[in-house]
């Protein structure tokens, strides 16, 4: 199975003892790259000293910060971001980490962070300070017939949680604020939401490579990419603390079914929970359930509205304060009926994309039911 679910990155924090320590740590750091030749020391935007390797991406990189306000005093603190799957050996951009990486990526932790000082100590000694959840759809594999593009253009029409911002930025060439065209991106003040054309996200860095003199992305990892849509949960600090109040030990929400929660939780509340239909099979969908005749209309009436502003929050947008409570309490009755009220384009000639989230679900019930059998007869043959 192409597609997966999981974490993709998560930065650590441990704070250095006094400020003499800090200076040993990048002396250590400035031997290690003079001995090696195959770390890299600069400043960051923020004036920060970052350290990563640039022959070949290992999945570690830190940052060490002077002067950082805690509720005590001014500290220095070593930060360090990871990617489990790379850090373990697997040189995969398009599969997500889980809780089975963790063993081998903990083990190259330590054993990187002790031939480089005495100072980065070892991962038990680390605070998490924020975790990325992620699940990669490959469109080929559940949504066959689609293409990623046509995906995007339909998540990127979603809806918008309240206290949640859409990134933008200012396009010199239609002088106006702009989202990414191949992103939806969504920010509060302690988690972002992005789902993304993870081809376009590759061969972006790939590019940003060139520019540093390090190794461009493969043409075979971009070409791999090319039908992937990531649906990314990035739970800054603040919800990661939140998060990690509710567990026995960090590593819990690593685990499975704490990654498919959160997940599911955010692309409820932005992409959906229904089907996309073209607004025609949508309007008949409604209409065979029989409601009553003010229902169906107030339904349809939405459907159009969205139809016609081309997103749920544009649609949002145009209420007045009465009319958004209504407005908002048929988008629930149009979900009950498992219908996105996103809907297709006429001209693309579908009337109907199953939900990503749903589709993934049903590949991987398949998959996991087909596995079952093999070992069972396995087994039996085994033993016969």
């Amino acid at each position: 199975m192409r597609s997966s679910l999981g974490f993709h990155t998560m930065t650590l924090s441990k704070e250095l003892y006094c400020h003499s320590h800090t200076n040993d740590l990048i002396n250590d750091f400035k031997k290690y790259c003079k001995k090696t030749k195959t770390i890299k020391i600069y400043p960051d935007k923020n004036e920060n000293i970052a350290i990563d390797f640039y022959r070949e991406d290992k999945g570690i990189k830190w940052v060490i910060k002077r002067n950082i306000l805690t509720k005590k005093s001014y500290v220095d603190i070593v930060e360090v971001t990871i990617n489990p799957k790379i850090l373990g050996g697997i040189q995969s951009y398009i599969t997500a980490a889980t809780y089975d990486d963790m063993k081998t990526a903990i083990e190259n932790f330590n054993s990187i962070s002790k031939s480089i000082s005495p100072l980065l100590h070892t991962f038990a000694d680390y605070k998490l300070k924020r975790l990325d959840y992620c699940v990669n759809f490959s469109i080929n594999e559940l949504l066959p017939g689609c293409i990623a593009e046509q995906i995007m253009d339909l998540i990127k029409r979603s809806d918008i949680p309240p206290r949640f911002k859409e990134w933008v930025e200012y396009d010199r060439i239609s002088h106006r604020t702009k989202s990414k065209p191949s992103s939806f991106y969504l920010m509060n003040h302690s988690v972002h939401i992005n789902c993304y054309s993870k081809y376009m996200q590759l061969l972006e860095k790939s590019k940003q490579n060139e520019e540093k003199n390090y190794p461009p992305i493969p043409v075979s990892t971009l070409e791999a990419a090319r039908d992937m849509i990531r649906f990314e949960v990035q739970c800054k600090y603040i919800k990661t603390y939140n998060l990690s109040q509710k567990v026995i030990e960090d590593m819990s929400l690593l685990k499975n079914e704490t990654c498919y929660g959160i997940l599911r939780d955010y692309f409820r509340k932005t992409v959906g929970g229904g089907d996309w239909y073209t607004l025609q099979e949508a309007i008949r969908i409604i209409k065979f359930n029989h409601f009553n005749q003010q229902k169906e209309r107030r339904l349809i009436e939405a459907l159009q509205f969205v139809n016609q502003c081309r997103s749920v929050s544009k649609a949002k947008q145009m209420c007045s304060d009465d009319e958004l409570e209504k407005f908002k309490r048929t988008l629930t009755d149009i979900s009950d009926l498992r219908i996105n009220p996103v809907t297709i384009p006429k001209e693309w000639g579908i009337k109907h994309i199953q939900n990503l989230l749903d589709a993934y679900d049903r590949k991987e019930s398949a998959e996991e039911l087909e596995n079952n059998f093999d070992n069972y007869f396995k087994f039996r043959f085994i033993n016969i």
